[in-house]
């Protein structure tokens, strides 16, 4: 009687959900219902991201909308004299270009860019707005990441006002091992360096005490997360309050 209820549960729950495919490795599309599943299955494109692939630089227009997999892509704001610091991070609970799905504007807000090499699903933005405008429930999804994303973004701002660089670092890394699926995952000194807004000796710095205290190692441009837990107990109050906006807000949240 008990396993005749879980098979029929089981085919209840299939007639709402969307199918168990590649694309399901994001979180968002993971969470649509199968009406949405059957209108945009057939545009979606599973596609590889390089480390370091700028998807589109700010004011450029955005064609292709990407929901990641295990790739981790960067919002970045670029100064006028090239110095640049991240906003905000996505992962496989959200999707690049979420401020198109806000009106007309077709122009990215920020430069895109890919931190953890990695897939994801990819589909046309005409396409996705289209999809947006005949199914409710996929279009409730996105916005609700669209308004998770802003609260990271403006958490953000005030975390690099008012923490220091271990702090940060901390929270940078929490955040990147919820979206890359794995442990270990490729990350310059460099490239951390100008995430954060610092300079390399800083984040060498850093890096040592972390490996020292036994929370990372770190070799030959990959990082392996050691000790979570002290990792989360180094990292400012930002990347806790975070997590709980997207936990709040959404049904897969990129988190652990």
């Amino acid at each position: 009687m008990a396993r005749a209820k879980r098979r029929l549960a089981s085919r209840k729950a299939a007639k709402t959900r969307g199918p168990s495919t590649s694309h399901g490795h994001n979180g968002l599309l993971a969470a649509f219902n199968r009406d949405d599943w059957e209108f945009l299955r057939p545009f979606l494109e599973v596609v590889e991201l390089k480390r370091g692939t700028v998807l589109y630089e700010a004011g450029d227009p955005v064609e292709t909308v990407y929901f990641p997999h295990n790739a981790v892509v960067s919002l970045v704001a670029v100064m006028n004299d090239g110095s640049v610091a991240e906003t905000g991070t996505i992962g496989r609970e959200g999707f690049t270009g979420s401020e198109t799905i806000l009106g007309n504007i077709d122009a990215a807000n920020s430069r895109c860019l890919v931190q953890v090499a990695g897939t994801a699903s990819k589909v046309p933005l005409s396409t996705l707005r289209n999809f947006l405008d005949e199914q409710a429930h996929a279009r409730q999804l996105l916005l609700a990441y669209t308004r998770a994303l802003f609260s990271q973004v403006l958490q953000s701002v005030a975390c690099n006002a008012t923490h220091n660089v271990e702090e940060r670092c901390a929270r940078w890394l929490l955040m990147t091992h919820d979206r890359a699926e794995a442990d270990t995952f490729e990350l310059t000194q460099e490239f951390l360096a100008v995430m954060l807004c610092v300079r390399r000796s800083s984040v060498n710095l850093v890096g040592r005490a972390f490996q020292k205290a036994g929370l990372i190692s770190y070799s030959r441009g990959k990082i392996t997360i050691l000790d979570r837990v002290g990792l989360e107990g180094a990292s400012c109050e930002c990347y806790g309050i975070v997590r709980k906006v997207f936990e709040q807000l959404l049904p897969h949240p990129g988190t652990k």
